[in-house]
């Protein structure tokens, strides 16, 4: 595998495995940044993006999960397009105003550009692994 593309394809198209899972609230009537703070903060790895892992409305989010997807690691989503509230209290809390938002262990790491330049430097990984293991 390459730096520079870190999603060889080799024989076809392989079978998504879809590591991620959408995040079921227990508290919908809370204030929505309270929401936010209750998927961010529990989870190793949390992706606030638009659409699913299976089926992401936009290409930065599809790129998102095709990341986290090649470490074969558990994660948690949220579709932001799903509720209005949600998306404007998690560009708050982040102070980060697009998605994806990839965070790790409560902690804000960034988005789409964040995320393909710390791949290619290789500090991703680690940092994504460490959160999980």
């Amino acid at each position: 595998m390459s730096p520079s593309n870190p999603f060889p394809i080799a024989g076809g198209t392989p079978e998504p495995r879809l590591s991620g899972a959408p995040v079921h609230e227990a508290d919908r009537d809370a204030p929505a940044i309270e929401r936010v703070e209750s998927m961010v903060a529990p989870a190793n790895v949390f992706l606030f993006m638009k659409g699913s892992p299976s089926q992401p409305q936009c290409g930065f989010s599809a790129n998102a999960v095709a990341i986290l997807e090649s470490f074969d690691i558990p994660y948690g989503t949220f579709d932001v397009l799903s509720d209005e509230a949600i998306r404007e209290a998690a560009k708050t809390y982040a102070g980060w105003p697009t998605f994806p938002q990839l965070w790790v262990k409560g902690e804000l790491v960034g988005g789409n550009d964040i995320m393909m330049d710390m791949m290619q430097t290789g500090e991703l990984e680690p940092l994504i692994k460490g959160a999980v293991g």
